[in-house]
């Protein structure tokens, strides 16, 4: 008797454990998060990795559900504001018509490198855009993570300013085709899955693009010529919330997911010279040219009569936007310790 009772204690013991594992396991707050399916990117790596992450040290309780269909490019941000989906991850070049701070990194000239971007970017950058989507779209940003390098992708090879004459290069955002268009070249914008047959048809000779999705995407089938030029290189990308979605999360949850995000920005900051340096001869195993802009090349793309235009479409966007673009331009400046003549 006393044996039947001690195995119904046991009994009724695993069960409760069995339960309360089950519980802890449970996902408790499932959120949505929409991205763009440009698959072979840092920008869907990351976005993985953290989704990841986040459900491993909330032991479930937080489950992060990634949706690459549910939203377009130009509606992320408005989709997280308006809670269609909980979270996104952002691509700052659509924005950046309407919201030029997001274009400052795009600026010719400005930040040249990683080296120059971080400065500028912890320097006071960051923490302006995390404002100013706060106010205007209603998230909290977690982190911020980095594009590969944008290359330029052509059929033939583009090593100087005078290569660009004519040519029809896809471009997406404002200040690099503003830029574009003052060398003599066509910028031409369309979407990210027509650029590959656009290349194959001749529609357009080069594109302005990060080189991890060119690659993924089997460029070099076309292409066999790949230049970095230092025209928005380094492309940052937030991923947010719905302030009212995270306010919902016990501050336990709260606690985990800050600390993931910044295990998973350092990550992105940590690796993306790696990248860089890798780049160069993956491209050459298919048969890729691979090139860095000259120094002369650059400076003559980088004089006063083809960047002035950019600055001055900038400092324009930026009073219609309410704040005074060239002292924000002069901020970064002053970081780095530049004095450019735009």
């Amino acid at each position: 008797m006393k044996l039947k009772k001690n195995l119904t204690v046991c009994a009724l013991t695993l069960m409760l454990l069995i339960s309360w594992a089950w519980g802890a396991m449970a996902a408790t707050h499932k959120l949505t998060l929409a991205y763009l399916p440009v698959k072979g990117t840092t920008y869907v790596e990351y976005t993985e990795i953290f989704a990841k992450r986040v459900k491993e040290a909330t032991k479930g309780q937080v489950d992060i559900i990634l949706n690459d269909s549910l939203v377009k490019g130009t509606q992320l941000f408005q989709s997280v504001r308006d809670d269609r989906v909980q979270m996104a991850t952002v691509l700052g070049g659509y924005y950046s018509a309407t919201n030029p701070q997001i274009g400052l990194q795009q600026l010719p000239g400005l930040m040249d490198n990683l080296a120059e971007f971080k400065k500028v970017f912890y320097g006071f950058w960051r923490a302006d855009m995390n404002k100013l989507f706060a106010k205007k779209y209603n998230v909290r940003v977690l982190w911020w993570g980095l594009f590969c390098p944008q290359n330029l992708i052509s059929i033939k090879p583009i090593n100087s300013l005078a290569d660009f004459k004519g040519k029809k290069i896809r471009v997406h955002n404002i200040e690099t085709a503003t830029l574009v268009a003052s060398i003599g070249a066509k910028p031409t914008p369309m979407p990210a899955s027509e650029v590959l047959p656009a290349l194959q048809r001749g529609i357009i000779d080069g594109v302005f693009t990060s080189s991890c999705w060119a690659y993924g995407q089997a460029f070099y089938t076309v292409a066999k010529y790949v230049s970095l030029w230092p025209v928005a290189t380094i492309l940052p990308f937030p991923v947010v919330i719905n302030q009212q979605e995270w306010d919902k999360l016990p501050a336990d949850m709260q606690k985990i997911l800050t600390e993931v995000s910044q295990k998973t920005e350092q990550d992105a900051f940590i690796n993306y010279q790696g990248i860089i340096d890798n780049f160069p001869k993956k491209w050459a195993t298919k048969g890729v040219k691979y090139t860095v802009a000259p120094k002369d090349q650059v400076a003559l793309m980088f004089q006063t009569k083809n960047i002035k235009p950019v600055y001055k479409s900038f400092f324009e966007r930026a009073k219609k936007a309410g704040f005074d673009g060239k002292a924000y331009v002069e901020q970064a400046e002053k970081i780095l310790g530049k004095d450019l003549k735009y």
